[in-house]
């Protein structure tokens, strides 16, 4: 979700000037740097920007080692800009961070050194004018202290509290202990840091395989297709104390308000890349493929004509464990006129998850008298100007909708229960044609 913030950079023709170890330090009345208990502070509405590598334990060009205090108002930040290609940071620590927002310019994946209140917590992007802070605070609130006035700020990002209670499909738990705020509009590679102080076994109930992370899409926090990284982007292995874990896709920061931990409700055996269904001739052709498989047992295939009732019409057995993409198809040789396909990927343990479903037909598309099929939330009829009348009927035979006039030939049915129902349009003379249709939700 994009946040509009009114501090702004300006241009960025200044970047060629690289002065190592240099600082500059903006704002519409630049304001003299300084220190905040031995450390650098960046006020509000200012900027400084380090055009080399940092060292926090040494500091260095002009600032002080330990914490560099920014402050962290809505609409008044300060900001630490780290300006050129692959810049690094080192030494951060509990004792030596960004207390704050901080943003990268340039080319290559940079570690943002952000913390909050003695609580180091780093994230990674690689886009040009990626920017973010570190709230160790429970999202509940969404509140952190104001060092420079020895209060509390207002909840931020703006759009805070973000609930952990407001859950998108298989999330079991949010975390309540930290969150970050990433902002921009370049799609990057996201990637979140922990320490034992994260509780993630606490999270996870010690299945670091569930571990995922979560945006706040401005009403609830929803699953991102994310990894554990096997190498931490910190160095050592990931485990339940320490570790990082990374978008398996770019994402453009500015989707979502605030980004934290969850843990899954079940981990899926495979990633699931790809699941496609189409005709082919008389029969039905199912392919898709993983980019990685742990202890994966099998594919059930799945076939329904109404959305509630499935049948398992065959099995694929998985290649199990891989970490390159393994491609597969299943041949459906007796479809019915309208399909309803998904995957049941069962793991070795007998857990599973679904896929999406797939939709294939083989009715005579030119005779179709009302379309799409399945529908969400508005049905089209072909020559509504000649309906008499129009009823919508549960598999019950129950009445639920009823249109004796149609308006450009529209009929809204997001409000009727998913399933399958029949359409009976009368026509002038009083024939009849029916058709079935399944609503989806």
């Amino acid at each position: 979700m994009e946040k509009t913030y009114n501090n702004s950079s300006g241009g960025k023709v200044w970047i060629a000037a690289v002065i190592a170890g240099m600082l500059i330090l903006s704002a519409p009345s630049a304001q003299a740097q300084e220190g905040s208990q031995g450390n650098t502070t960046i006020f509000g509405g200012a900027e400084m920007t380090f055009f080399a590598n940092h060292n926090f334990a040494t500091g260095g060009g002009g600032t002080q080692p330990g914490v560099i205090l920014t402050q962290r108002e809505a609409g008044n930040f300060g900001v630490l800009n780290f300006a050129g290609a692959n810049l690094i940071s080192t030494n951060a620590s509990d004792a030596g961070y960004v207390d704050g927002y901080v943003r990268k310019y340039g080319t290559g994946a940079f570690i943002f050194p952000v913390g909050d209140n003695g609580n180091l917590g780093p994230f990674a992007a690689s886009a040009d004018g990626t920017m973010g802070a570190y709230f160790h605070s429970d999202p509940n609130t969404a509140v952190t202290s104001n060092l420079f006035t020895g209060t509390d700020y207002a909840a931020l990002p703006t759009g805070g509290p973000f609930a952990t209670s407001s859950m998108g499909a298989n999330l079991d738990i949010v975390s309540s202990v930290e969150y970050w705020d990433i902002d921009g509009t370049g799609a990057t590679p996201l990637t979140l840091t922990w320490d034992a102080g994260s509780a993630i076994a606490t999270l996870t109930s010690s299945q670091l395989n569930k571990l995922t992370i979560v945006g706040w899409n401005g009403t609830q926090w929803v699953a991102i297709a994310s990894k554990v990284d096997v190498t931490s982007i910190l160095g050592g292995t990931s485990d339940l104390t320490a570790g990082s874990i990374t978008t398996t896709a770019a994402v453009v920061p500015n989707s979502y308000t605030a980004y934290t931990f969850a843990s899954l409700t079940v981990p899926l055996p495979v990633t699931l890349a790809r699941f496609e269904a189409v005709r082919e001739g008389s029969t039905a052709l199912l392919t898709w493929s993983t980019t990685e498989e742990t202890n994966s047992d099998r594919f059930d295939v799945e076939r329904s004509a109404d959305g509630s009732h499935w049948k398992n019409i065959g099995v694929v057995q998985s290649t199990g464990e891989s970490k390159t993409q393994v491609d597969y198809r299943f041949v459906d040789v007796n479809p019915y006129a309208e399909n309803l396909y998904r995957l049941r990927m069962v793991d070795n343990d007998g857990t599973f998850a679904y896929s999406r479903i797939r939709n294939v037909q083989f009715e005579n598309l030119e005779n179709r008298v009302v379309y799409p099929n399945p529908v969400n939330d508005k049905l089209f009829i072909k020559d509504y100007t000649r309906v008499s009348d129009l009823r919508i009927l549960d598999m019950n035979g129950k009445v639920v909708h009823r249109s004796e006039a149609l308006k450009n030939g529209e009929v809204n049915v997001s409000k009727l229960a998913a399933g399958v129902h029949v359409v009976e349009i009368t026509w002038p003379a009083g024939e009849k044609t029916t058709q079935k249709i399944l609503i989806r939700k």
